[in-house]
C-alpha cells in the first residue's frame, strides 16, 4: 500500500500546436522565439517550423490574438499558416503569444513603406495583411476574383466557425472598396458613376472572373493530358480515364469532357 503514497506523476496539459513554413529563420532569436521543432514538407517543398503555444486558442479574443500574430507574419515575410491544432502536452514547456511581439515593428515598417497613412488603423494588421494580398491579385489579374480572394482568407487565417463573419466582412469591405474605384491600386477617389453604371462595371466584373475560371479549370484539364504523366490517364484501350482526371483536376466529368479534344474522345 506504500507505493499509493507516491506523487502521482503530473497531468498532461493541453496545448496549441502552431505551425508556420516558409522561410523565416532570419527571423529566429531577434523578433521571434527559436522553434521548439521543424521539418521539411516534401508537398510545400519548404520548412515547416512548430511552436507550443501556453493553452489553447478557442475563445473570440484568443482567435482574434493570433490572427492577429499570424497577419503579422504575413506582412513581414513570405510564409503561410501550416497547421494549427490542439495536443497533449508533457515534457515540453509552451511558448506565451507574448514571445512574437518582435513582429510588430517590423510589420509596422512593411506597411509605412506602402501606406503614408497606417497609423489610421495600425492595430487591425489582418485587414492589412488582406488588403495587401488585394493588391496583388490586382496586379495579377487585373481585379480581385471573389473565390480566390476569400479562401485564400480562410487558408491563412483562424476563425471560430460562429464568428466566420468578421473575416468575410473584412474581405468584402475590400473587394468593394476596389470595385468601385475600378480596380485601381492607392488613393483613387471613389467614382461619380451612377447605380446603374456602377451595376454595369459590376456585370462586367463578373463576366471578367467568369472567363478567367474557364480558362483556368481548362488549363486544369489540359496539364492532366499534356504533361509528363499524361500516360496515367488513359486506359487501356487508349481512351482518356475522364473520372480519374476529375479527380486530381478537382473539377467534375461534364467539365473535363467539355475541355478534352474532340478527337481524343472515345
Amino acid at each position: 500500500m506504500q507505493n499509493y503514497n507516491k506523487i502521482a506523476p503530473k497531468k498532461q496539459e493541453k496545448s496549441t500546436l502552431f505551425q508556420i513554413r516558409g522561410d523565416i529563420s532570419h527571423l529566429f532569436g531577434n523578433e521571434i522565439p527559436y522553434p521548439q521543432h521543424h521539418f521539411y514538407s516534401n508537398e510545400f517543398n519548404c520548412m515547416v517550423y512548430c511552436w507550443y503555444l501556453d493553452g489553447f486558442f478557442g475563445t473570440k479574443n484568443n482567435i482574434k490574438f493570433l490572427n492577429d500574430i499570424i497577419a503579422r507574419f504575413k506582412i513581414t515575410v513570405d510564409c503561410q499558416l501550416h497547421s494549427f491544432k490542439s495536443v497533449q502536452m508533457e515534457n515540453i514547456n509552451p511558448i506565451n503569444l507574448k514571445a512574437f511581439r518582435g513582429l510588430k515593428s517590423l510589420a509596422n515598417d512593411k506597411l509605412k513603406e506602402k501606406y503614408q497613412r497606417v497609423e489610421t488603423r495600425a492595430d487591425d494588421y489582418v485587414f492589412w495583411c488582406l488588403k495587401l494580398y488585394a493588391e496583388d491579385l490586382i496586379r495579377q489579374d487585373g481585379l480581385i476574383i471573389w473565390n480566390t480572394f476569400e479562401n485564400w482568407a480562410f487558408e491563412n487565417f483562424i476563425d471560430l466557425a460562429k464568428d466566420k463573419s468578421t473575416l468575410k466582412a473584412k474581405c468584402r469591405n475590400i473587394f468593394n472598396w476596389y470595385c468601385d474605384r475600378d480596380w485601381k491600386i492607392g488613393r483613387v477617389k471613389k467614382s461619380n458613376k451612377t447605380k446603374v453604371e456602377i451595376m454595369a462595371t459590376r456585370q462586367e466584373h463578373a463576366l471578367k472572373i467568369a472567363k478567367k475560371n474557364s480558362e483556368d479549370t481548362k488549363k486544369k484539364v489540359l496539364n492532366c493530358i499534356t504533361g509528363m504523366f499524361a500516360h496515367e490517364y488513359k486506359k487501356p484501350n487508349g481512351s482518356w480515364n475522364v473520372t480519374k482526371i476529375a479527380k486530381d483536376s478537382g473539377t467534375s466529368r461534364p467539365t473535363v469532357m467539355k475541355y478534352l479534344p474532340k478527337e481524343t474522345l472515345f
